[in-house]
């Protein structure tokens, strides 16, 4: 698991075409002409920025306290076109760490070009502009702003990675939100170590070569020599950053490294990656994941008497251990899938990582002795797993499965105001591996319920003064329960300020909250306000919804390449009261509108009743995700419903 080890690789690519140069400089701390002068990118003249080269050179130095080290050399430059592109001025290298040992950055370097009265100036890097962030014990970042940055620049930086932790070599991608000339990785590996490679999102390079180098190399009692691969790319287009998509890693053109096998110079081998199953089997072995998980266990044996829960049915005890964990322990926001504290700092601290939180509820459940399971998954910011190879890299993340009889329930113990059996969001994404031994079982990482929010109102209206009072009243079950307890529990402020800077909506009094730790039951809140009414020619035009059902299209693109990912599937209903006011009769009511397909549900109904006029509008998405050809359907259904959701009611004088 925890391994310091080195690598080397074998690629099988198919080779197409080289790299014109014709333009552009591959030297540090030199521009061509051509750069300086560059106003627009010619295959995308909307580009704010290009990258001219991305350069990355991987290499295993000899060290001899510490064996083999490895290198990763990156080089870059890029063109600001527009103001907006200077952003790409700034980046940031993360570094990690085990067992203390820290990997290194070295060499930073950055240069500004600008062109000042004809002539070329350049700026360097000032050291006071490289910042350092400690994210947690294992991570870092180093932060690195270029100074004198503007539309016109030409920027170049370059920097050093230096490891002991060769298990997971550092992916390239060789695509970007930018446009990008040119990209291309060089790596030279060493005859005692093999690594095996995913290529994402295309399946050839432009350029591909391997070099046997013919330099012996001596460390010690070895002598070899090194094997050099290089893969390029041309001409990568801007990756466009579409809505509702499950993480941009999806679909960068990206490649992935892991060590898959040991070759010793004395003779013989050992696989490091091998399969599923062998892979769970390394995680229970674990001093950080499976020998975690045995330590909470234990105690779970002094924690469980102080709940009182033998009485209760398996499910009562899960809902029960989990609210304990809830209540007891705070997630530091960071993520993982090792532990980053021992069971008894944890519980000293009382705060730790999502795999101290949710192994150590797994130890709980099972000292219990229901049958729980650690689950180990990515999530949707981090992308999705491949399913081809048992890459570790791509885990980020760790929840529970408990099942009891036939049912199965995923828990995730971060998020107090979560019901025990909903996960965040950042967990929906698509599949999960369950740790268990010698197994390989993949779970479905998806809500299944739908989370509904409501919104009602009761207007009363008062046609001398051209307004109306309203009573709403709003209601969320699900994420959307959460979503809604998150923003304004404890914080009703926000909801003010929300309502008058989307809305122009002054809440008169008290919001008030009803008053539930059942998180199982809808979230609700109530407050009120005034709205206006379009008095003209004796006749009161009324908005039902007081404009705050939908009113913008989340679906603006004329044509989709991608899923749709909605996360979770989900309904907005809204109900309207309006007591016709004395004296008043009713000139036009919308008229009903149903539709219900395999996508979506669209409902407006309009009855009277007495001296009321009651109106029902909602919309359920009835699928997480979404394929492409379904999306101007999926667009055009919710341009209807904002049309019907908007229109108006007519009073007119008797």
């Amino acid at each position: 698991m925890k391994k310091t080890i080195t690598a080397s690789i074998l690629f099988i690519i198919s080779i197409i075409s080289g790299y014109s140069q014709v333009n552009y400089s591959q030297e540090f701390g030199k521009v061509t002409q051509y750069e300086m002068s560059m106003s627009q990118y010619e295959q995308d003249k909307d580009a704010e920025a290009v990258v001219i080269y991305d350069l990355g050179d991987y290499y295993f130095r000899p060290d001899e306290t510490r064996g083999f080290l490895l290198s990763m050399e990156r080089k870059v430059k890029i063109k600001i076109l527009k103001q907006a592109g200077t952003k790409y001025a700034n980046f940031e290298i993360p570094y990690y760490s085990e067992n203390r040992e820290w990997e290194s950055i070295e060499k930073i370097e950055a240069i500004t070009y600008n062109m000042e009265g004809g002539q070329l100036t350049k700026t360097i890097l000032d050291p006071k502009n490289i910042y350092e962030e400690k994210v947690s014990n294992n991570l870092s970042i180093k932060k690195v702003a270029l100074a004198d940055v503007r539309e016109g620049s030409v920027i170049e930086y370059k920097y050093l990675i230096t490891t002991p932790y060769f298990f997971n070599m550092r992916k390239w991608d060789f695509q970007k939100k930018i446009p990008v000339v040119y990209s291309k990785l060089k790596y030279k590996a060493i005859p005692y170590y093999e690594y095996t490679y995913i290529l994402r999102s295309i399946n050839k390079f432009d350029e591909y070569k391997a070099t046997p180098l013919n330099d012996e190399i001596r460390f010690g009692h070895l002598v070899y020599k090194e094997m050099q691969y290089e893969f390029g790319l041309k001409n990568l287009p801007a990756f466009k950053d579409e809505e509702y998509i499950t993480s941009e890693q999806d679909y960068l053109i990206s490649l992935y490294f892991q060590l898959s096998k040991i070759y010793y110079p004395r003779g013989g081998s050992k696989e490091i990656m091998t399969t599923w199953p062998a892979m769970c089997d390394d995680f229970l072995k674990d001093n950080d994941f499976g020998k975690y998980i045995k330590n909470s266990e234990k105690e779970g044996k002094k924690i469980l008497p102080t709940l009182d829960i033998a009485s209760k049915t398996p499910l009562e005890q899960v809902e029960a251990i989990t609210k304990y964990v809830k209540e007891k322990y705070n997630w530091n926001g960071n993520y993982g899938k090792l532990s980053e504290y021992s069971v008894s700092d944890f519980i000293k601290k009382q705060t730790g990582n999502v795999a101290n939180i949710n192994l150590f509820l797994t130890g709980l459940l099972r000292s219990a002795g229901l049958e729980a399971y650690p689950i180990i998954l990515s999530t949707r910011k981090n992308g999705s797993i491949s399913l081809s190879h048992p890459f570790q890299q791509f885990f980020n993340y760790t929840i529970v499965l408990v099942r009891i009889g036939e049912k199965i329930y995923y828990l995730d113990a971060t998020e107090p105001l979560l019901y025990y059996s909903d996960l965040p969001e950042r967990c929906l994404n698509v599949n999960g591996l369950v740790v268990k031994p010698k197994s390989e079982e993949w779970v479905s990482i998806r809500q299944k319920e739908l989370s509904i929010s409501q919104k009602n109102f009761i207007l009363d209206i008062i046609p001398e003064e051209s307004k109306m009072n309203v009573k709403a009243r709003f209601a969320g079950r699900g994420q959307k329960a959460y979503n809604y307890r998150s923003t304004y529990l404890g914080k009703t402020e926000n909801l003010q300020k929300e309502l008058k800077s989307n809305n122009n909506i002054d809440v008169k009094g008290d919001i008030n909250i009803d008053e539930n730790d059942d998180l199982d039951k809808p979230f609700v809140f109530s407050f009120a306000f005034d709205a206006s009414v379009e008095n003209l020619s004796d006749k009161l035009f009324i908005h039902p919804f007081c404009n705050l059902s939908i009113s913008d299209n989340p679906f603006k693109q004329t044509k989709r390449t991608l899923p749709v990912d909605m996360i979770y599937m989900q309904s907005d209903f809204y109900r309207s009261e309006i007591n016709i006011p004395e004296g008043y009769k009713i000139n036009y009511l919308p008229s009903p509108y149903i539709v219900d397909d395999n996508l979506v549900s669209i409902q407006y109904t309009v009855q009277k009743e007495n001296n009321k006029i009651i109106i029902n509008a909602g919309y359920t998405l009835k699928q997480n995700i979404y394929q492409p050809q379904n999306y101007i359907s999926l667009k055009m259904s919710f341009a209807e419903a904002i049309k019907r959701f908007s229109e108006m009611v007519i009073l007119e004088k008797e």
